[in-house]
């Protein structure tokens, strides 16, 4: 006799109850998904096994079981595998589930014909690995099936790679692209420690991403292996009336016509080399004045002595994600010393210069308030 489940009783359980009550639902649904896949594998046995009585039995699945078409291709696949007596009774055993039934699937179908039945019992050993250290068992199988690798083909000689890029209405960039599978997993190594969420961080994981990518194209402009275009190293201009820059008001204009706020901009000129160049009222130069780093090495240095990181409280920002913060700006009479500078990485620069937070230097260490509406008492 069954027992039944009393949908009011959990709350008088403890946690190790709870979670050993959750292993045995998790044990009933991998048997439950077991006998589907075994009714649907005599369905499949019944029929002439042609691809047109497989499309048929798909179809049937997806109307009779009110699954959605991608569902029903898994299931009819998985029957398909229980012709495999090994499978099917491992299965039953309740050694393998539908995530490793479809890893499993879909190696024995890249694996040589004479090589399969090797295969099927390698990964049936390795059933008791979680999913993600299943899928590299099974391609580490493969490799080894294959240590030349692929035939040689002018798509990995020559990988395709696309990168589409354009500006928004508002300014922003959206953009698209595919890049090969070695870029790719250099990109999502560089990503995922940018990426980490920080202290309270209530980004979701695309906004993360999105910083971390924002983190990368910074540090890649620092770079001193950039290659130069027209004699110059890659920059971003960005022209301003200079009364409106110092008087906090205004627009500038960033490279490409597209228009900035005073602010943003003034962030921007916080640690940059900047330049000074007079125009007329028709726009067009009339003097350009010398490069000036604002940030010197040797202050960044101590910056980063003194600072470790973004100073923010409770973020753990590197160094080297860091930009200088003029304190008083240097446009407004700010000195370019330890005593008017912090590091703070993108999004608390941001955060300093477009909302109420305001940062100050108190005996030598920064000193962060936020505004009045979150302050306690």
């Amino acid at each position: 006799m069954e027992a039944t489940w009393d949908p009011t009783a959990a709350w008088r359980m403890d946690d190790t109850s709870l979670w050993h009550a959750c292993s045995e639902a998790q044990d009933l649904r991998r048997a439950a998904y077991t006998r589907l896949v075994e009714m649907v594998a005599e369905l499949w046995n019944r029929t002439g096994r042609s691809k047109e009585d497989r499309v048929s039995l798909v179809a049937q699945v997806q109307t009779q079981l009110r699954v959605t078409k991608k569902d029903a291709l898994q299931i009819v696949a998985h029957a398909q595998l229980f012709g495999r007596d090994a499978v099917r009774d491992a299965a039953r055993a309740g050694k393998i589930d539908a995530d490793q039934l479809t890893v499993l699937n879909e190696t024995l179908a890249q694996a040589p014909i004479l090589d399969r039945d090797k295969v099927e019992a390698e990964l049936l050993h390795n059933t008791h690995l979680p999913i993600h250290q299943f899928r590299l068992a099974a391609k580490r199988i493969l490799v080894l099936l294959d240590q030349d690798g692929p035939e040689p083909k002018d798509d990995l000689a020559q990988p395709k790679r696309e990168f589409h890029y354009g500006s928004r209405p508002d300014g922003s960039v959206a953009f698209r692209g595919t890049i090969d599978q070695e870029s790719g997993a250099l990109l999502a190594a560089l990503i995922s420690p940018l990426a980490k969420p920080t202290a309270d961080d209530t980004r979701t994981t695309p906004q993360r991403q999105g910083d971390a990518f924002t983190e990368i194209i910074e540090l890649a402009a620092g770079s001193d292996k950039l290659p130069d275009e027209g004699g110059e190293r890659p920059h971003l201009a960005i022209t301003m009336n200079a009364t409106e820059f110092l008087q906090h008001i205004g627009m500038a204009e960033i490279q490409g016509g597209d228009p900035i706020d005073a602010e943003s901009a003034r962030r921007i000129a916080c640690d940059s080399t900047t330049y000074r160049m007079i125009i007329d009222n028709n726009s067009a130069p009339i003097n350009i004045g010398r490069s000036t780093r604002t940030i010197p090495n040797t202050i960044r240095r101590a910056l980063i002595i003194r600072d470790k990181g973004c100073a923010f409280p409770g973020c753990h920002r590197r160094p080297r994600q860091c930009h200088a913060h003029h304190v008083t700006h240097w446009a407004d009479g700010g000195w370019t010393s330890l005593d008017n500078l912090v590091l703070l990485c993108s999004t608390h620069h941001r955060m300093i210069h477009h909302s109420k937070w305001t940062v100050k230097i108190i005996d030598r260490q920064p000193v962060f308030t936020p505004p009045a509406e979150l302050r306690s008492g």
